[in-house]
């Protein structure tokens, strides 16, 4: 009787115990720990990015939870499947975002399936800050369309720049119509290529493809008409007081400057200089110095010449607004200087705020950039704009200075302030809302959305007389 007591004791026990580890009422099917595949044992992401962990459980017994763990992400979530009744099959899709300040290179994250017997099976994997989620960036390249001037040597210089955040792998130049191809491979994060290329002396269009890939497989294409004409009238010129091409291509909006053309072959610039020796060139396209740049020809200041290799900028000896009158056909050029006939805003002097109701009151006069995307400024807010400056010295120049960062989309109008958030005039739209070209006051279109390239402290100039603007990165 003793050891048939102790027996049953000991039955009992064991049942307790496998009642611990295991659901009521569960019999085992096969007794075999729950199988568990991952998509893939190494995830590449990057700091403050979201990831995805995927992987294919199965159990005959059927599943309890699946944990993810990592001390380092402060992660340690269950998912409990038996609120669901019994899952023999589960598809783990489980989305996270890594620290934006996490340290280190590598990271197990460790999974581990139990089934409602109790058994588990844990699997292990890798979580690298090395993921690469960005094409290559051309940071300078040809326009969409650009004219090669036909002479008796007739030659296009092939430039651009491109550069990857990680790593560049090899980058392809193509013109089909000639049979030309090249394939450059790139050890390093950027790569500046010139190359002439003759092309036929006859009237002609070819088309340039670029395309830069990275080391991630990840891909750029850029195309350029490239047409081959005598000087043709063109229907846009610009006015680029820079010298770099890579600033030609960093602003948001408004260099080169737009400048007006009067007549076939005939343009007009009305420029503000800010001081004195500022150098000014003229672009038939908006991106580059090549393959045209008009300047002072060095063999005869009184013309004009198209070869950015050997023209000269016009340099302005002194502050204040000019006139430059050109020809490109004929190459004659006039400077001047004069005085806009317009009035520049009183900035400062009372507004009212409901004109038909002089009794509410009225404000100063201020204008600002009003939109949303931009720092110390309310979103679409009238009452609360990021408020344009007045150049002391000339009260038609506005500014403003913002901190910004990649990747942050801004869009704004120019409008004055009011208390009340209404939208009095004055306000200025844009000619168009992709890459505005000039300002149109009291109307015009609505802003587009435009994306910052890079970090950084960027310049906002207004000019109420030329009713231009530019945006640009200030260093």
């Amino acid at each position: 009787m003793l050891m048939r007591k102790y027996f049953n004791m000991l039955l009992l026990s064991l049942f307790l115990l496998s009642s611990c580890e295991k659901d009521d009422d569960f019999i085992d099917v096969d007794g075999l720990p729950p199988g568990l595949l991952t998509e893939t044992e190494k995830i590449a992401t990057e700091p403050g990015r979201e990831f995805i962990i995927k992987a294919k459980i199965t159990d005959n017994d059927g599943l309890r939870s699946v944990n993810l763990k990592n001390s380092d992400f402060h992660l340690n979530k269950t998912i409990d499947l038996t609120l669901v009744g019994i899952v023999h099959e589960y598809d783990l899709n489980y989305k996270f975002k890594v620290p934006a300040d996490i340290k280190g290179d590598q990271f197990p994250l460790e999974i581990t399936v139990t089934d409602l017997g109790g058994r588990t099976s844990t699997s292990t994997v890798i979580v690298s800050m090395d993921g690469d989620f960005d094409a290559p960036v051309f940071t300078v390249s040809p326009d969409q369309e650009i004219t090669v001037l036909l002479k008796p040597s007739t030659r296009l210089n092939v430039k651009f720049n491109v550069e990857d955040n990680k790593a560049l792998d090899v980058v392809k130049v193509s013109i089909p119509e000639l049979n030309y191809e090249k394939e450059v491979r790139v050890e390093g994060k950027s790569l500046s290529f010139i190359e002439g290329i003759n092309l036929p002396a006859a009237v002609a269009a070819y088309t340039l493809q670029l395309k830069a890939t990275d080391k991630a497989g990840l891909s750029t294409e850029k195309q350029s008409i490239i047409r081959v004409s005598e000087m043709p009238d063109f229907p846009k010129m610009y006015l680029s007081d820079v010298d770099d091409a890579a600033l030609l291509n960093s602003d948001v909006f408004g260099r080169p400057m737009l400048i007006e053309r009067t007549a076939p072959f005939t343009y007009r610039a009305r420029y503000y200089a800010e001081k004195a020796g500022v150098e000014l060139r003229f672009l038939p396209q908006k991106t580059d110095f090549a393959p045209i740049a008009f300047g002072i020809d060095p063999e005869n200041s009184k013309v004009l010449t198209d070869d950015p290799e050997i023209s000269k900028p016009i340099v302005l000896g002194s502050k204040g607004y000019y006139e430059i009158k050109f020809n490109v056909k004929s190459g004659e050029y006039h400077v001047g200087t004069y005085t806009p006939a317009d009035k520049p805003l009183a900035i400062g002097t009372p507004i009212l705020l409901d004109p038909t109701r002089p009794g509410e009151g009225s404000i100063p006069l201020q204008i600002g950039l009003v939109g949303a995307g931009l720092p110390d400024a309310g979103n679409w807010n009238p009452a609360e704009p990021l408020i344009l400056t007045q150049d002391s010295e000339n009260k038609f120049l506005f500014t403003a200075e913002m901190n910004l960062t990649a990747g942050t989309v801004v869009e704004f109008i120019i409008s004055a302030q009011h208390s009340w958030g209404w939208w009095p005039e004055p306000f200025w739209r844009w000619d168009r809302s992709n890459d505005p070209e000039s300002n149109v006051s009291n109307g015009g279109e609505n802003p587009g959305k435009w994306t910052i390239k890079t970090s950084g402290r960027y310049v906002f100039k207004f000019d109420t007389h030329l009713k231009r603007s530019q945006f640009f990165p200030k260093n």
